[in-house]
């Protein structure tokens, strides 16, 4: 990158949001859950959790394949 790590810049996925608020109003941060409901490939899905995990609405993969969702669903 180019020195800008921090926030979401022009690369952002247009389906982020909608990502972001089917993983916290589910509580269930799994990269399959996303893909079905967004009905897109794994790869593009798993990207978008990653993202969430870098802007820390999710936690990190724990060893049982799940991740924590922190972020509250939007209002």
């Amino acid at each position: 990158g180019n020195g800008d790590g921090e926030g979401r810049g022009g690369e952002s996925d247009p389906l982020y949001d909608e990502a972001v608020r089917i993983v916290t109003e589910s509580r269930r941060a799994s990269v399959s859950g996303v893909q079905r409901r967004l009905r897109i490939g794994y790869n593009r899905a798993a990207r978008l959790v990653e993202e969430m995990e870098s802007a820390g609405v999710v936690g990190p993969l724990q060893s049982n394949g799940s991740r924590e969702v922190i972020a509250p669903p939007p209002p």
